[in-house]
């Protein structure tokens, strides 16, 4: 199993408050399970209640983590970066975890070398993104808030002459990855204001540069270089 970290935004459960998402094949196996249960004998893990994951069979490689359901493909363990802020000074990581938090310390003393979009929006090398993902994420919202009401079945439904207005995943995504893509995009309107989706489409970025930094490279573009 391998760390990565994602936001996306309105979407992400509980506010994106400090927990782990992962691909239901792994719940109730020896990588993922309810801590009241063994290793051996795994029971599945309940949404909004801790679970005990492992990267490997060391027990070394476990941690107890908040589990707030599905969510990437297998073979990851998907953490949000207020995960990542609480967590990645612990002592008792698992290495796996102690080597992403290592990445995104390396990336953050990068990101503050440069530009942040997010603090100076008017700077040259900002004003055009900026105002370009404003200007998508204010076309886009209120979609979001009428399909978040409806339903994306009901919205889709209403909407059905509109292909280009349909989403998924409760109105937060494309329902079909974008010519050639690998995934669907995360929709603007999908991000909190003052967020913005970034370049893969994947996740929110923000002028967190830590948060930038756990999800490199997606943020990448809104911290241009000097």
């Amino acid at each position: 199993m391998t760390a990565t970290a994602y936001d996306d935004g309105l979407a992400c459960p509980a506010g994106c408050d400090a927990h782990v998402v992962f691909h239901p094949s792994h719940n109730g196996t020896r990588n993922a399970f309810d801590p009241a249960s063994s290793r051996d004998a795994p029971a599945a893990c309940r949404s909004g209640s801790p679970c005990r994951i492992c990267f490997d069979e060391d027990a070394a490689s476990c941690t107890v983590a908040l589990y707030r359901g599905a969510g990437p493909p297998p073979r990851r363990f998907d953490f949000t970066t207020r995960f990542l802020a609480e967590r990645c000074g612990d002592a008792d990581l698992p290495k796996a975890l102690r080597d992403f938090c290592g990445f995104a310390r390396e990336k953050a003393a990068e990101l503050r070398g440069r530009v942040s979009c997010f603090a100076t929006p008017a700077d040259a090398r900002c004003r055009a993104r900026m105002e370009a993902a404003a200007a998508r994420q204010a076309r886009d919202a209120p979609r979001f808030a009428e399909c978040a009401r409806l339903g994306d079945t009901a919205f889709n439904a209403k909407h059905r002459d509109r292909p280009d207005l349909q989403r998924s995943d409760d109105c937060a995504y494309e329902p079909r990855p974008s010519r050639g893509a690998r995934w669907s995009r995360l929709l603007d309107g999908a991000c909190r204001p003052g967020t913005y989706v970034g370049r893969e489409g994947e996740d929110c970025c923000s002028g967190v540069i830590e948060a930038a930094a756990a999800l490199w490279p997606e943020c990448a573009d809104f911290y241009p270089s000097r």
